[in-house]
């Protein structure tokens, strides 16, 4: 009989420190390998669903976590019960979270809360809650244990593991101050829109649902935007701004709700409440009197014009604005912003031709909307057209009582007109001019065919042409510009420079601008005025206006332009 030898199973040299040279080997992703006649155990069996499991939560760490759909959570405070509506989550551990009927929860039941608590809670704390949805295994079924050997007996175990989902409470380190609900909801916003401190006591098996607040062991008020956040891998450029957005209009419609239950209107102000907005959000109505030219909703010193649009373009607007900073209503710097009138297809084709100003076909300008500026307070004249009142009574009534939209704009589009080439306007293009057959054109002559540089340039820009752009507003400013062209004619330098200034000074200032480059060019200070300006704060309104008058006494201006300057620079604050 020949002898039995015993073998290691497998290759050691495969499983050497060779195999570690060429391949990741991860314990968690060993599966069992099955073949006919091995003896398997529950070990076995258990290696496989742990390798199922870690399989799919990589998958679901890969397409991030939040909310997927559904999952609205309400209080209702005279029943005392949370509502969880049927949703789907993906946890950060990338465990998904399905709810598939609606979850009712009792607040007001503490038997079954110190019952799922082990007793431990059988009193709730006066604090702030995070209220989360948790994944949880369940074991259900009883299954008979065999003995294995001899000395073993018959016993039991539970047969079934089942997936579910627990609602739940997460206290946070966060204070409850003695104040009124919404503005300690509108602290919240801000306080948590980039602070790690309350997510990082999230468990990671769970999602936020909202935050709940507890006094005297009782719920007083729920908000359920308040940590939520919609499914994403990670943060990027908009997140933020799309958190507080809807935090911003889910607390704005409880106010509103509040203030007509007290009997209050809605001509209040934002910093009553709110001390950060998102780029685009909703705007009371009342709090805008495009009649008078008067808003209280924004502060004071914030640069706020009106404008209708066309309801169609409100979501595009929405999602354009989106990215643009968060508006912090404590910040002493000016801020651009528009409030958008929502109006049909129809009236908006009706009543936006009426608010349009008058183009000059010669100077191929489109027509540009005239933007209704707005005043905290009321500052005469506010309608720059005799017909503008009537036509913002029309669109007003036409508007009834829905909400208008606010949107911050970006400084280049702060003041600038839209310019283009008109087509069809049913003339005829000019002939092109004909050489005389008897003479000889010289190249160096004027009037030959070939032309030189500067010449080029004044054909297509010259004095005319920036003042048809920005056209004098007073006797004085038609005088320098007069005297501009008579002086500068034929001296392309001089155009470009001029073209420079206008460029870099926002229209605002054109009563005061015509003297103001007439006497630059006429003392040689064009150029170190034109550095001065390229090196401003471009975000700041009116930064070209201060600039000027800072630095005209030094360049030679007289005193006349710059208590012009001034009292412009007053009148825009």
């Amino acid at each position: 009989m020949s002898d039995i030898l015993f073998q290691p199973l497998g290759d050691p040299m495969a499983a050497g420190e060779s195999l570690e040279s060429i391949a990741d080997i991860d314990p968690r992703m060993t599966r069992t390998h099955y073949f006919d006649g091995r003896l398997l155990t529950a070990e076995d069996l258990e290696r496989d669903q742990v390798y199922l499991d870690q399989r799919l939560r990589e998958v679901g760490k890969v397409l991030g976590h939040g909310i997927i759909s559904g999952l609205q959570l309400s209080y209702d405070p005279f029943s005392s019960l949370l509502t969880l509506e049927p949703g789907q989550a993906m946890t950060p551990l990338g465990r998904v979270l399905h709810l598939g009927s609606q979850l009712l929860v009792s607040l007001s039941d503490r038997a079954l809360i110190a019952q799922l608590n082990h007793s431990k809670y059988r009193k709730l704390n006066r604090a702030l809650y995070a209220v989360v949805l948790r994944y949880v295994e369940v074991a259900t079924d009883i299954a008979e244990v065999f003995p294995t050997d001899l000395a073993s007996k018959r016993g039991s175990d539970y047969a079934l593991v089942t997936e579910s989902v627990q609602m739940g409470l997460v206290p946070l380190p966060l204070a409850l101050p003695q104040q009124n609900p919404l503005h300690i909801r509108a602290n919240l916003m801000r306080e948590l829109l980039d602070s790690h401190l309350a997510t990082s006591l999230i468990p990671e098996d769970s999602v936020a649902l909202g935050i709940i607040a507890i006094h005297n062991d009782t719920p007083q008020w729920l908000d359920p935007e308040l940590l939520r956040q919609p499914l994403r891998l990670e943060q990027s450029l908009g997140d933020q701004q799309q958190d507080l957005s809807r935090q911003y209009e889910a607390l704005l419609r409880d106010i509103l709700n509040s203030r007509l239950s007290g009997s209050l209107d809605n001509a209040f102000s934002a910093r009553d409440y709110f001390s950060l907005l998102p780029p685009v959000g909703t705007t009371p109505k009342d709090a805008i009197d495009a009649v008078a030219g008067v808003q209280t909703y924004f502060p004071e010193h914030f640069n706020v014009h009106i404008a209708p649009i066309r309801q169609s373009d409100v979501d595009l607007i929405r999602s354009e604005s989106l990215p643009l900073p968060n508006i912090d209503l404590n910040t002493k710097e000016a801020v651009d912003i528009v409030v958008l009138a929502p109006l049909s297809n129809q009236d908006y084709g009706l009543y936006a031709q009426q608010l349009e100003r008058a183009y000059d076909p010669q100077s191929r300008r489109l027509p540009q909307l005239d933007l209704l500026r707005l005043k905290l307070y009321p500052v005469q004249p506010v309608h720059e057209l005799d017909t503008d009142a009537d036509v913002w009574q029309a669109i007003w009534d036409t508007l009834g009582d829905s909400q208008l939209l606010y949107v911050r704009r970006p400084v280049r589009a702060a003041e600038t007109a839209v310019s283009g080439i008109v087509l069809a306007l049913g003339s005829t293009l000019p002939q092109p001019g004909q050489p005389d057959d008897n003479t000889n054109p010289d190249p160096s002559d004027p009037g030959s065919v070939i032309e030189d540089e500067d010449s080029v340039l004044l054909r297509f820009l010259n004095f005319e042409r920036l003042a048809a752009i920005r056209p004098p507003r007073d006797s004085d400013g038609e005088e320098a510009l007069a005297q501009l062209t008579r002086d500068n004619r034929g001296d392309a330098a001089a155009v470009l420079q001029a073209n420079e200034f206008l460029m870099l000074v926002e229209r605002y200032f054109d009563p005061a601008i015509w003297p103001t480059l007439q006497q630059l060019m006429e003392q040689d200070a064009l150029p170190a005025m034109l550095e001065r300006l390229r090196e401003q704060e471009v975000e700041r309104p009116g930064a070209s206006g201060r600039q000027v008058l800072e630095s005209g006494a030094e360049l030679g201006l007289d005193d006349t332009v710059l208590r012009r300057w001034e009292a412009l620079l007053d009148s825009m604050n």
